[in-house]
């Protein structure tokens, strides 16, 4: 996973591991749920703010990319930056499968974006590469329930992104 952080609007840093402080957070986590393996929930540590819960959330899920805001204070991302932006959707496999599910409608299953200047100087960030890798993540999984994965990708300017 690539993490990004943003002192400036023109320039991204590549990162070789998790922020200390979320990793600090998964480690919290994880003694929690060591502590009694049988709670079907926990809750996070009190305090923490964007700058940590992004790039959390981003390594939980298994973004390829993850924002680091520079504080908790910073309101404005990626401003006028062109970005890479995915979307998966899940889509019925079969004409079986919609009409056992009662419905044949595309579902957004995820959607996230990665500055494309980042992409270009990443290979493993290229669109071909994070379209492939998604497809191939989810394929088992959703094969099995008769549903497949399309990925649509396109480039796109914003005034700023939100977190």
């Amino acid at each position: 996973m690539e993490h990004l952080s943003e002192p400036n609007l023109n320039a991204f840093y590549q990162l070789n591991s998790a922020p200390k402080t979320v990793l600090d957070v998964i480690r919290a986590m994880n003694a929690d749920m060591l502590k009694s393996q049988t709670k079907v929930s926990f809750s996070f540590v009190d305090g923490l703010t964007q700058d940590n819960l992004v790039p959390l959330a981003a390594t939980l899920i298994g973004y390829p990319v993850a924002y680091v805001p520079i504080s908790a204070d910073q309101t404005s991302f990626l401003s006028g930056q062109p970005l890479n932006v995915y979307e998966a959707i899940v889509v019925p496999g079969t004409p079986c499968a919609s009409s056992l599910r009662g419905s044949n409608q595309p579902h957004s299953l995820l959607k996230f974006s990665c500055p494309r200047l980042l992409a270009e100087t990443n290979r493993e960030l290229s669109p071909e590469r994070v379209t492939k890798r998604l497809q191939s993540q989810f394929r088992e999984s959703l094969s099995s329930i008769e549903l497949s994965l399309l990925v649509h990708h396109h480039v796109e300017v914003m005034d700023r992104v939100a977190l």
